[in-house]
């Protein structure tokens, strides 16, 4: 059923919009919102005219599609939407998210923009957005997630998301567990793709932290950032801040003009709602997308470091396809 056909078909339809941008595509299981986030803030702060695409949304589908930190308006949605009908019905078996995608490429074509960062809605190999050709792919922390779909080990669904990899075209990859960077790596040396690897390439120090954001450094090779300020808390933002670091930093190796103070003053403005959000102080509220077993743990990690209690209620939701070992 999962296949890049009919997204390929519509969006020849509709004049091929992905073409009409720069691109840094972003797979992975966890982080990779997070990552898109400070990536685009980046290189908003650049001076770049930017995209976002994200999935899922969490108050209003607008969240979604993104330029410049504009969320697309109702009124674009459903020009689009009348627009794109009669493609749309052209094309047998169009699934949602592949006209979303479509959808969204049109209007980030439409509005402009320079670059725009995409990320996987699920998987990666199969997923709409590989249709685009991209500047960059990144690949955040792999884990067990949508093991119905993608795998039920490590190695199976790094080769699903590593099937954004594509020939010659860079790739950066935040820390992974041995069996999945095994096939990253296989991946990246078959498609000869040259591969930086956050942890080995790219390092990061933490620093004082409070409920407010957090201090960190990033080290390359004999080169060091200090005194970097990210809002988001978690060590598991800083290893996410130093994959995007090392992404931007890789476009500026490739010729794209990125300052020094565009990096800093990205990651101090990156906003990414539902991620160890604070919702109230007193008492203490916070809501965290945590959805799976690996991220739950990284949840309590931050709890216990940034919160002091002596009770603490926790209120879950859970779809079923993740009520269970996941």
């Amino acid at each position: 059923f999962y296949n890049l056909d009919r997204v390929h078909q519509l969006l020849a339809l509709l004049g091929d919009p992905q073409r009409a941008f720069h691109a840094v595509h972003i797979a992975g299981t966890k982080g990779k919102g997070s990552t898109a986030a400070m990536i685009e803030s980046i290189l908003r702060s650049a001076g770049y005219r930017t995209g976002l695409y994200t999935s899922p949304h969490l108050h209003t589908f607008r969240e979604r599609i993104q330029v410049s930190g504009d969320l697309i308006p109702e009124a674009g949605v459903v020009r689009l939407v009348g627009q794109m009908r009669p493609q749309v019905q052209k094309v047998q078996g169009i699934t949602t998210f592949e006209i979303i995608t479509a959808l969204a490429f049109l209007w980030l074509a439409e509005q402009g923009v320079e670059w725009s960062v995409l990320e996987v809605g699920l998987g990666g190999r199969l997923d709409a957005t590989n249709v685009i050709i991209p500047d960059l792919a990144v690949i955040t922390s792999i884990s067990l997630d949508h093991t119905a779909i993608l795998g039920d080990t490590l190695g199976q669904i790094a080769a699903e998301k590593a099937g954004i990899v594509k020939t010659g075209i860079p790739v950066v990859c935040a820390p992974q567990d041995a069996e999945a960077l095994a096939v990253i790596q296989a991946t990246c040396e078959r498609h000869q793709a040259p591969l930086t690897l956050v942890g080995r390439d790219w390092t990061w120090q933490p620093g004082a932290a409070s409920l407010e954001g957090q201090e960190f450094a990033i080290q390359h090779g004999e080169e060091s950032m200090t005194d970097l300020w990210l809002s988001l808390l978690g060590e598991y933002q800083l290893q996410n801040a130093t994959t995007a670091v090392a992404a931007v930093s890789r476009l500026a190796q490739d010729g794209t003009a990125i300052p020094q103070h565009a990096i800093r003053d990205g990651l101090r403005a990156v906003h990414w709602p539902g991620r160890f959000e604070i919702l109230g102080r007193d008492p203490l509220i916070i809501a965290d997308s945590a959805h799976n077993g690996d991220s739950a743990q990284k949840l309590m990690t931050t709890v216990k470091a940034h919160c002091q209690f002596r009770r603490l209620i926790l209120i879950l939701g859970a779809s079923s396809d993740h009520a269970n070992r996941d």
